[in-house]
């Protein structure tokens, strides 16, 4: 009997009752928390389309940074996103000083103490005396604006405007009507991270007594009459937007929705909001997200500890965005890269329903690239219905379609054998021609159909990120393929050794993975601290070494076996305390706090090394470099860094694209998961207190542990894994 099929009754949701949650989980997810790691401070609901969020003048990826003026409120953002800045569309920004167009003149700080952040809600008070309300629904979000008395209160919106850029439309239209009390537009886009231009839409009613309806076109402000509907466009990158004049101390209510079809559907989204009745949506959305977030029950008095961890659970349930019923798939993958290895694996366990959606999805896009002939098969980045080849290590979504097949979560919409024909279309397409002939990919970053990838596309990189797709797929095709297939796909993984160089040394170990040069050789006195963003995306040697642990037999014995293998890793760990995200290479060893290293600790638990003790010691430390009061230690980056954490904090950690999970011991005394299946997983914990870092023994469902692994079926069947803490290193699960 296959893995997958072996799971199936344990995947099908049971009608289980369940006790109710001791906590609000509501209570805790704070999303100002995380703002200093590129994250947004507003509100949205789970995979919800829109995310509006306060914006300071001096902004991150999110659109907001602490202690800075805020210059209205935007629509859409990218959680926690590293780089050049995306969306930001369609700011409303209330002022008091009439129609101002310049973000510095609209800047207002809030007043200390008075920002109110939850999942699903955001209220602040700004020093220019305008209070600001805001909540979401899936497509729209509702605003009360309470203006005190002033002679110009204004609220404007600001339509050609994104993230660091005030005129980001190439051409665009809007259409003002007062009689209607709604004003509706959009048009072409550009300035986001893909660098690809993209078409987004709005439409935003009002609620309020008007003074004066006008728009700005350019530097031009005109005032527009208050009976007739006006048509304007503009087709140069040129400020563009609208304003309403009301009488100081009104309360004006605004909804606003987008689309990346229309503005008409745009419209049709503002229904989602009965009236404009703030309270109700506002419900609605807390009840929709302590339905989400109560999926895992944290047992701690430790209140810090529940902001941090029901602040990453909400993180890690924003992206992707369901717009399954605006362009037709789930978007704002940004990127993949991000969130194979920890945010997908998670959603298995807990979501395994929307895992089956967003699977169903990919395969969509799929389906709609083979029909464009477009050469790409599923991309890595999608963004604003847009794919892009983002190449940071090799094509990640093959991953994420394996892992979903390993752990038996069902489709709906397509087949499994369908996924697996899409996953050999890209395992020949979507490599580059090099790798396929030659087993290394070069600096000619062309797919074998023909498509670029960006300039993250780095040869030893994508040399060992393709072998880790070929690995993963070739699992699949051991179960759906021929024999033929699984040979072919599995020798091809090898191909990660082919960039090994024996000769390279390195505090006294040897061999490192490098580039070849165009002559097929490797280029003498190669430093194994360097290849930042030259050989590996965002990784030295060092670190890339350990790329491919789903071949972790093959990566042990190039390495020279277990007992060097342990020495090298237990080396580089010790020397990594003050590797951070933004040490850019630095100090060259690994980076636990950035994807390329996120598994790297667990390596000491694998078969063949078997030391958990040593892998308890790094993974406290990276533990204490998750415990910041306010952030995370870096970019967010999509729900990557949000699901690490978790998995940090609940005593083990998935290898994705295998079905094992490897066990750390837990540091609280009691979570208990409630699956997606209907079953209670339990985690509990004896003697867990501060300094109790290592495993003295554990039992799964009362039976004792000897491995220092579960597999994905273990948890799905429900129970309980019970560890025993202690100070002391100990012989748990060690290698004789």
């Amino acid at each position: 009997m296959t893995v997958r099929k072996s799971m199936e009754h344990l995947v099908k949701k049971e009608a289980v009752k369940r006790a109710p949650l001791l906590i609000d989980p509501t209570e805790y997810a704070d999303p100002l928390f995380g703002v200093g790691s590129a994250t947004s401070a507003g509100p949205t609901l789970p995979a919800g389309s829109i995310h509006p969020s306060p914006e300071t003048l001096n902004a991150d990826c999110g659109g907001y940074l602490r202690n800075e003026p805020i210059v209205g409120f935007g629509q859409a953002y990218t959680s926690g996103a590293g780089g050049t800045k995306c969306y930001g569309n369609f700011l409303l920004c209330p002022t008091v000083n009439g129609v101002e167009l310049s973000r510095e003149g609209r800047a207002s700080f809030a007043v200390k103490g008075s920002e109110f952040a939850r999942s699903y809600e955001y209220k602040v008070t700004l020093e220019n005396g305008i209070s600001v309300a805001i909540t979401p629904s899936h497509n729209t979000a509702i605003y009360r604006f309470d203006f005190p008395e002033a002679d110009a209160a204004t609220l404007l919106l600001d339509v050609a405007h994104k993230l660091d850029i005030d005129a980001a439309m190439r051409r665009g239209e809007m259409t003002v009507d007062p009689v209607s009390k709604c004003i509706y537009g959009g048009g072409r886009f550009f300035g986001n991270w893909s660098g690809k231009d993209w078409d987004m839409y709005f439409t935003m009613a009002f609620d309020a007594d008007v003074s004066e309806i006008g728009a700005f076109v350019g530097e031009e402000i005109s005032p527009l009459p208050s009976d007739t509907v006006t048509h304007l466009a503009i087709d140069e990158e040129k400020r563009f937007g609208a304003y309403l004049s009301v009488a100081g101390g009104s309360t004006v209510y605004a909804k606003i929705a987008f689309s990346f079809v229309s503005a008409e559907r745009a419209k049709e989204y503002l229904s989602e909001i009965d009236g404009f009745d703030y309270e109700k949506t506002k419900e609605s959305a807390r009840s929709l997200w302590r339905e989400t977030l109560g999926v895992i029950e944290l047992s701690t008095d430790d209140k810090s500890l529940l902001r941090r961890f029901y602040t990453a659970l909400y993180h890690m349930n924003i992206q992707p965005r369901d717009r399954r019923g605006d362009h037709g798939f789930f978007d704002d993958f940004h990127t993949v890269w991000d969130s194979w290895k920890t945010v997908f694996p998670m959603y298995c366990l807990l979501y395994p329903e929307k895992m089956g959606e967003i699977v169903d999805s990919m395969l969509d896009r799929a389906d709609k690239n083979l029909r464009l002939g477009n050469g790409i098969v599923i991309a890595d980045e999608f963004m604003s219905a847009v794919e892009g080849l983002a190449g940071q290590g090799g094509n990640d979504v093959d991953n994420v379609l394996s892992d979903a097949y390993l752990k038996g979560i069902q489709l709906k919409k397509h087949t499994w054998e369908e996924a697996y024909r899409v996953l050999l279309r890209s395992a020949y397409e979507m490599r580059s021609l090099a790798y396929i002939e030659n087993g290394l990919a070069t600096d000619t970053r062309e797919t074998a159909s023909g498509v670029p990838y960006t300039w993250r596309f780095r040869p030893a990189a994508a040399t060992m990120g393709f072998a880790l797709n070929d690995k993963a797929i070739s699992a699949v095709a051991k179960e759906l393929g021929t024999k033929e297939e699984y040979e072919t796909l599995y020798a091809r993984s090898a191909n990660f050794l082919n960039i090994f160089n024996k000769d390279v040394e390195s505090e006294g170990f040897y061999c490192f993975p490098q580039s070849r040069n165009k002559d097929g050789g490797f280029d003498e006195g190669f430093d194994a601290h360097g290849g930042y963003n030259v050989d590996f995306y965002e990784a030295t040697a060092w670190d890339a070494s350990y790329i491919n642990y789903n071949d972790h037999e093959r990566l042990i014995e190039v390495m020279g076996g277990a007992k060097t293998f342990t020495e090298r890793l237990l080396y580089a760990c010790e020397h990594s305390v003050n590797y951070y995200n933004d040490d850019h290479g630095a100090e060259g060893y690994l980076n636990f706090t950035n994807e390329p290293s996120f598994h790297i600790p667990w390596l000491f638990c694998v078969d063949g090394i078997e030391r958990p003790d040593l892998a308890a010691k790094v993974i406290d430390g990276v533990i204490k470099r998750f415990s910041l009061e306010n952030d995370y230690p870096g970019d967010e980056d999509n729900g990557g860094m949000a699901s690490y954490s978790l998995f940090l904090m609940c005593g083990f950690f998935p290898f994705s694209t295998t079905d094992y999970y490897y066990l750390h011991g837990t540091r609280v005394e009691k979570i208990v998961f409630r699956l997606g299946n209907g079953r209670d997983f339990t985690v509990s914990g004896e003697n867990v207190k501060e300094g109790n870092i290592y495993v003295q023994s554990a039992t799964l469902n009362g039976k004792p542990l000897h491995e220092c692994k579960i597999r994905h079926g273990d948890i799905l069947a429900g129970g309980e894994l019970h560890f025993v803490m202690g100070d002391t290193p100990s012989m748990w699960a060690r290698k004789a």
